[in-house]
């Protein structure tokens, strides 16, 4: 990958010096140029190259077109898109880059051509293929909205925005990583001078895509476009940042330097040019991580709305309806948390409440993974219900005297207390029982009473009343 990595950044930046600041020396007659034209495009080639004219055919079109949509700009046809066989053909048209390792392609906007040796192409990936023509069609591009004044930092770092992912993305984020760590980030004054960016490729290179991208995802990819129109009418980058922005470029690239490491940490996967990948979000709804997800989705969702004019409307829909979804899912689980902490303060009433709530979103949800919890809350809250039926009937046949019954009712109730762990009803329960209980000794108490005072009274009765006369 690191091979790669240079073999293409030599390619672009070494070739680019030249593109922007050196005529191209006319092309040598070394072997005959045929010609196969496209929509927008004639195809140079020389014979034995016939497969590969082919390859180019199927796809420089799409790639034209698609430049056409990201910048709102048909650049003018036809361009020349001449391929080399051979470096050493390559070489004895342009000699001085013969000293220069790693040359793949580059593009001459004064010529409006675009120029590729096949013969180092065969290491490279299709994607990286077509990504050479991405990048050098986005160098002609950029300098004609900025007419020619986009400087070599800028211009490098938009023509490696456009590229669609490849390998060398990651060997890029790496070394700018090493470059962030060894303290040798350029400041980007440097991008005005071309061989402070193309003296260390690895350290320009990966610095200049790094400052586009936090523009894009700063303010979208329309406020980069307009960035380049103002810089057509600019004394520099920095009063064309102004103008465009709004801010100074100086608070800009201290803002860049905050956000750079989340960038290195990842966030350089997202591209405001590329379908946002909603995938990972999507699956942590289908696991139940409605936090992760609500996370997740609403930071896509800020990003889709700032770049939505480089994105699908129906894929902006779908982000937020995955928001949405996770909203309901976050609110839900704090429902059933809520419930659980009801049932714990023996507030049975509210959780039955809360739970009908929570299974109502978990159905919106179509998530059943819930409905054991919340059928075992249900469950506790139907026992202590009819555990608290059992007791108010045993306090009413305590009220009629059948004490047995009533006895056995309590008990009954406050063995399902004492199992559900509900100590405050458990204690209530025995309260009544032992209220029973007494008032069944007082009553016991009464009666033996009664029962003495009806005997006393009778045996007094006996003893005063008058005996009876003898006759």
């Amino acid at each position: 990958m690191i091979g790669t990595f240079f073999l293409r950044f030599f390619a672009l930046a070494l070739l680019a010096l030249g593109m922007f600041t050196t005529p191209i020396a006319a092309h040598a007659q070394e072997g005959s140029w045929r010609q196969r034209s496209t929509d927008y495009f004639d195809i140079l080639y020389q014979d034995g190259s016939e497969a590969d004219v082919e390859n180019y055919v199927g796809f420089v079109d799409v790639i034209y077109d698609d430049m056409e949509r990201i910048f709102g700009f048909a650049t003018a046809t036809p361009l020349t898109l001449r391929l080399y066989p051979t470096s050493e053909s390559y070489f004895a048209v342009n000699p001085l880059a013969r000293n220069v390792p790693g040359v793949v392609a580059h593009a001459d906007f004064r010529r409006r051509e675009l120029v590729v040796i096949l013969e180092r192409t065969r290491v490279q990936s299709e994607e990286e293929i077509r990504n050479n023509v991405r990048h050098e069609l986005t160098h002609i591009i950029a300098a004609d909205l900025s007419g020619n004044r986009l400087n070599t930092g800028f211009q490098e770092g938009i023509a490696q925005y456009v590229e669609l992912p490849s390998r060398e993305l990651e060997a890029r984020i790496i070394a700018l990583r090493l470059t962030r760590d060894q303290g040798r980030l350029l400041p980007w004054s440097a991008f005005d001078d071309r061989d402070q960016v193309y003296g260390d490729p690895t350290v320009g290179y990966p610095q200049s895509l790094s400052v586009v991208a936090f523009l894009v995802e700063r303010d979208g990819f329309a406020k980069f476009r307009a960035f380049l129109d103002v810089s057509e009418r600019s004394s520099g980058y920095r009063s064309a940042l102004e103008r465009a922005y709004g801010v100074s470029a100086s608070d800009l690239e201290a803002e860049w330097a905050d956000w750079l490491p989340s960038y290195i940490d990842g966030g350089y996967k997202r591209n405001a040019l590329a379908t946002y990948d909603l995938s990972y979000a999507e699956s942590l709804l289908a696991q139940g991580n409605y936090a992760a997800a609500q996370s997740e989705l609403q930071q896509a969702a800020e990003w889709l709305q700032q770049n939505a004019a480089t994105q699908p409307p129906e894929l902006v829909a779908r982000a937020q309806q995955l928001l949405d979804q996770s909203d309901d899912g976050v609110q839900a689980e704090r429902l059933a948390d809520a419930a659980r902490t009801a049932i714990e303060q023996a507030e049975y009433e509210q959780a039955q409440q809360i739970i009908a709530q929570a299974r109502a979103l978990y159905a919106l949800l179509g998530d059943t993974r819930q409905d054991a919890t919340l059928d075992a809350y249900t469950e506790r809250i139907v026992r202590v219900q009819s555990a608290s039926n059992e007791l108010l009937r045993a306090d009413n046949l305590a009220r009629t005297f059948r004490y047995p019954q009533a006895r056995a009712a309590a008990d009954s109730a406050a063995v399902e207390f004492a199992a559900l762990g509900d100590a405050v009803r458990l204690e209530n329960a025995l309260a009544i029982r032992n209220a029973m209980d007494l008032r069944q000794r007082l009553a016991g108490a009464a009666l033996v009473a009664l029962g003495l005072l009806g005997v006393t009274a009778s045996l007094f009765g006996r003893w005063l009343r008058p005996a009876r006369e003898a006759w």
